[in-house]
């Protein structure tokens, strides 16, 4: 997932509107983001049952010799005393490596959680260093690691945002769909390529800016004019594409492909200053431009 598809669906987040991501994993759905959550949800109360969930996530991440025996001696322990699984760690009858390195994981969890006026970013952040969550996706040393390490990075700069965990948590939640709810009423997000094959009332292409797209390198341009054809193609009523003048501080340009679509069959300006009339008209619009780009070898 790419910084402009996260700021996406970080802005539909925060609007509450209803979406799903076509060919990938939303990222509040990703491994990685669910266990620094987990690490924040411990830390907030380890001696309660409500973290028990969070506890089976990240005891063993990165692996503390917690195994599918050890775990049951605790969850034994934990309903034998009225225990978190969190606090049982430290009193169940476990191998003595075991259950060294799990008191010494909830010993940092409960005075990282502990630590008074610190931004939920900053303790998000010190509970994936000094838990070694951090060391062991640089370890990896591999492309999964480097995302991994991206993802975290990028959820640290979300929890900005937030003072209290338990915000942070609902707007987490409302990145789930129930699996009925699919396809339906949403927003679908997906990559031009994965467009190939589909159509839609209503097509969004958004960053079509010089050095976007096309790109900038080694990038096929022709390729690019493809896809950009295939993506006005989708829609079956209307197009909407949208640039920026400036992005991350640098002054951008409109796409050259927008100067490529024909004059009569293309309105300029802010959607919503056009009015209500155009719409009306707009699959027959539609449907000539279809025609003038495809007699353009567009």
């Amino acid at each position: 997932m790419t910084p402009l598809s996260r700021s996406l669906e970080e802005a539909l987040l925060k609007a509450r509107i209803p979406y799903e991501i076509i060919g990938d994993v939303g990222f509040y759905h990703r491994a990685v983001v669910k266990d620094a959550l987990a690490f924040l949800t411990l830390a907030a109360c380890p001696d309660s049952r409500q973290s028990d969930e969070a506890f089976r996530r990240v005891a063993n991440v990165p692996r503390r010799g917690l195994g599918a025996k050890a775990l049951g001696q605790i969850e034994q322990e934990a309903e034998d005393r009225g225990l978190s699984l969190c606090a049982a760690a430290s009193t169940a009858t476990l191998p003595a490596k075991v259950r060294d390195s799990l008191v010494a994981f909830r010993e940092t969890v409960c005075r990282i959680g502990a630590l008074p006026e610190m931004r939920l970013c900053d303790r998000l952040d010190l509970l994936l260093k000094e838990t070694g969550y951090y060391t062991m996706w640089r370890d990896a040393a591999s492309e999964e690691g480097e995302t991994a390490l991206q993802n975290l990075s990028e959820l640290v700069g979300l929890a900005e945002g937030f003072s209290r965990l338990q915000d942070l948590l609902e707007h987490a939640a409302l990145a789930t769909a129930s699996p009925n709810e699919r396809g339906r009423d949403r927003v679908q997000l997906m990559t031009m390529h994965r467009a190939k094959g589909l159509e839609f009332a209503h097509v969004f292409l958004p960053a079509w800016e010089e050095t976007v797209f096309p790109g900038m390198g080694e990038r096929n341009y022709e390729e690019e004019r493809r896809l950009a054809y295939v993506s006005l193609t989708r829609a079956m009523q209307q197009a909407t594409i949208s640039s920026v003048g400036y992005r991350q501080g640098v002054s951008a340009r409109p796409s050259g492909f927008i100067a490529e679509i024909p004059q009569d069959h293309r309105v300029s300006g802010w959607l919503r200053q056009q009015g209500q009339t155009k719409g009306t008209r707009a699959g027959g619009r539609f449907q000539r431009a279809k025609a003038a780009l495809d007699a353009m070898g567009f």
